[in-house]
């Protein structure tokens, strides 16, 4: 090819894969949200939310790109300034929606706050139902990993601290500081779910976080040559905690099998993927068996299981899709050539983990005879919301100087 006619072809591919990955991510940000605006304004206040987060993603964007040397040059001023404004607006708002009372107030905090309550007292934290907190349905890596915000006073505290090392995070993996801005900014600020997940003090936006943060971490550590072998261990134990929060993300572990396997070798996938393993297993299988009929995250299924009645099969062919994502996903991961495997990585959690919910509201639109959203309102898709960050957010990037050198904004193919 001419060279003359290559850099503007490079150009319009550039420009075509950030169309394409703001568009796909602003998607992403508003189907959490899609819930809460229907039960408030119905589908056409749902098509006009989804408008308006696709215009303001697109804008602010822009916005960035034009502000860039600005962005760069006080990152750390407004980097400080934005996580000492959500701690502020945490401890102001949330004795407001708390005081609300049981059953009109999130009881995820109330929850958090019993479980490890009791466990501190040797008691298993799975406690019975009650007019506080509905059962409790995450495992215990992420009763275990709240425990430390409790003894500060309230388990919303993570919330704040996740957002700060997501920031911290998201700076580095994009080499851009102005869209790790952005990353941080935007979401929380045009998601109604994430808000109130936030000032409610539950555990959604930690939950999120932590797992994809972790596991970033973790194969960072096994690519690395020079990485110490008690590193890679340490990563993988501390994996196998972090996976053990949600029974969903355990359906990350082929994704992340893959993802070892492509670059760090066969025996390094197997023998990562067992510690995970054994891990997750080792602080979730005693409570189990100390009181089978009570481990209430085995109950989780019933959040899908609505349709039941009407569609028997319903629950079971939801899960059913969603092993078969999460196995397809990485078998593509094993195959794909993608010129950045993390990205491709991340998107496949995507993928893997909002699959449920659409499945969920095609089943609950089928019933109901209309586009229903109404499954959202459990804010459940805030935990999908941060590995798509990480999967789409390259077509936010600001810099020139590593705009194009992945071509992290294009389409994987």
């Amino acid at each position: 090819m001419n060279p003359s006619y290559a850099e503007p072809e490079k150009q319009r591919d550039a420009t075509s894969g950030r169309i394409y990955s703001l568009l796909i991510l602003a998607i992403l940000l508003a189907f959490p949200s899609t819930g809460f605006i229907q039960k408030i304004a119905g589908l056409w206040g749902v098509a006009v939310y989804v408008v308006a987060v696709v215009v303001i993603v697109f804008l602010t964007a822009a916005l960035s790109r034009r502000f860039y040397p600005f962005l760069h040059r006080h990152y750390k001023g407004l980097a400080t300034l934005i996580i000492v404004g959500l701690a502020t607006l945490f401890i102001s708002l949330h004795p407001v929606e708390d005081k609300r009372g049981p059953g009109k107030s999130s009881d995820r905090d109330e929850g958090l706050e019993m479980a490890v309550t009791r466990l501190y007292k040797g008691e298993t934290p799975y406690y019975p139902s009650n007019k506080t907190a509905g059962p409790l349905s995450i495992l215990p890596g992420s009763i275990l990993l709240s425990a430390p915000f409790v003894a500060l006073g309230n388990p919303g505290y993570q919330n704040v601290f996740w957002l700060a090392a997501f920031l911290m995070t998201a700076g580095s993996f994009l080499r851009d500081k102005a869209a790790a801005l952005w990353v941080l900014v935007v979401p929380i600020g045009i998601s109604t779910s994430a808000q109130y997940e936030f000032i409610s003090g539950g555990d959604l936006i930690a939950n999120g976080i932590f797992v994809a943060l972790v596991l970033l971490f973790t194969l960072n550590i096994w690519e690395n040559p020079s990485s110490p072998q008690w590193q890679r261990w340490l990563a993988c134990i501390v994996l196998g905690v972090c996976l053990a929060s949600r029974i969903n993300f355990l359906l990350l572990l082929p994704l992340f099998g893959a993802a070892m396997w492509k670059e760090s070798g066969f025996k390094s996938a197997i023998l990562g993927s067992l510690l995970v393993v054994a891990t997750s297993i080792s602080i979730s299988l005693p409570f189990y068996l100390h009181d089978p009929s009570g481990f209430a995250p085995l109950g989780s299924r019933n959040k899908i299981a609505f349709a039941d009645q009407i569609l028997p099969w319903a629950s079971t062919v939801i899960i059913g899709i969603t092993i078969l994502t999460s196995s397809l996903a990485a078998l593509w991961l094993l195959i794909q050539r993608s010129r950045n495997s993390k990205i491709a990585f991340f998107r496949c959690c995507t993928l893997v983990t909002v699959t449920p919910m659409i499945c969920a509201v095609l089943v609950s639109s089928w019933v109901n005879g209309y586009l229903d959203f109404g499954i959202m309102k459990d804010r459940f898709g805030i935990m999908f919301v941060f590995f798509a960050l990480l999967g789409w957010a390259g077509g936010l990037r600001c810099n020139t100087n590593v705009a194009t050198e992945d071509a992290l904004e294009q389409p994987i193919h």
